[in-house]
């Protein structure tokens, strides 16, 4: 592990953290502005993709990996999703814009714990192959016919997956809690008329 790969993983930590901690409307601004700092980040850092031995199998772990743990640091325990009906942007506050509908969501301590650890783990990791068990790990991954390669790649998928995971997950669930949303305003107008035609009655 090299210091770039470590300046990416807080990289992509910072962007992640500054778009969702707090109240934050789910749109397609904050949604992308991860997976555009992972799209710019990336080829800096990834160089190839090797497939001799289990060098697939590994790199696949670590997409994998990254997958469950993006859509675990948005479920609905660490991220509730809310809609309001009349969202209005708090920059610039004199903004005229009328307040919209829209689907936000609210993370705090919990959110942040899960990048935060995950990362932190990650960072031990590469601390630990160059300065603590470097001889224990290349014997390791000798054994199982890996790569060094393999290993940072897995690395940097796990990092990739999580960021678009976390994303894809934030996504669906604001689109599904708009949808709602407009299920049950669709559904006043006939309440109404309901109650309306019995009262009369």
């Amino acid at each position: 592990m090299t210091a770039n790969i470590m300046i990416m993983q807080l990289a992509i930590l910072a962007v992640v953290l500054e778009s969702d901690l707090g109240r934050r409307k789910i749109g397609w601004f904050r949604v992308g502005r991860p997976v555009v700092g992972v799209a710019v980040l990336v080829p800096f850092f990834f160089t190839s993709l090797p497939v001799d031995g289990n060098d697939l199998l590994l790199q696949g772990a670590g997409t994998l990996a990254g997958a469950a743990f993006g859509l675990f640091s948005v479920c609905p325990l660490l991220v509730p999703v809310d809609y309001d009906p009349y969202w209005r942007r708090r920059w610039p506050r004199t903004s005229p814009t009328p307040g919209r509908p829209a689907a936000v969501s609210r993370s705090g301590a919990g959110y942040a714990a899960v990048w935060i650890a995950v990362t932190t783990a990650r960072l031990g990791f590469a601390y630990g192959a160059q300065h603590i068990f470097p001889v224990g790990l290349g014997l390791f991954l000798t054994t199982h016919h890996l790569s060094e390669a393999a290993l940072t790649n897995g690395f940097i998928f796990l990092s990739v997956s999580m960021s678009l995971f976390r994303s894809l997950g934030l996504w669906v669930r604001g689109r599904a809690r708009l949808a709602q949303a407009g299920t049950a305003v669709d559904q006043r107008p006939a309440v109404g008329t309901a109650r309306a035609t019995g009262e009369a009655r």
